[in-house]
């Protein structure tokens, strides 16, 4: 006998791939998505189907950015010759949330983990030495 209709069994199972999301918390979060007036599960829906089409790694720090360059590299107020390297572009937005750093960033979208094989082809070294090879930096 089958418990959940199939639809909100499939929702479940997407959500479920999300980071820190089990199956528990994304039955909870679906659950709670049908409870709600269709109008906002079709606004999640179509944020979700844009994002996508909208969103781009900026060709200079590799930020999701809806511009290229982003608006971190376009600020002529920043620092060219700093740059914080982080992993992931939620490592930028916390230092962002500071207001503390003039500088520009770089993101590697990921980290060395040999045992894992990720090497530095795998993440943004190439375009980081590039990018200081350049002698802005």
């Amino acid at each position: 006998m089958q418990v959940l209709p199939p639809a909100l069994e499939t929702l479940i199972e997407n959500l479920s791939f999300l980071p820190g999301i089990g199956k528990k918390t994304a039955t909870r979060l679906a659950l709670n998505i049908l409870r709600r007036p269709s109008s906002q599960a079709k606004n999640l829906a179509l944020a979700l189907s844009e994002l996508h089409g909208s969103i781009q790694l900026c060709s200079c720090c590799f930020t999701f950015s809806e511009s290229d360059p982003c608006d971190i590299c376009a600020e002529p107020k920043r620092q060219a010759d700093i740059i914080c390297v982080v992993e992931q572009s939620a490592d930028l937005l916390a230092i962002e949330k500071t207001a503390a750093f003039p500088g520009h960033y770089h993101i590697l979208h990921g980290v060395l983990s040999p045992i894992d094989g990720i090497g530095p082809e795998e993440i943004k070294i190439k375009e980081l030495l590039a990018r200081v090879s350049n002698g802005t930096v």
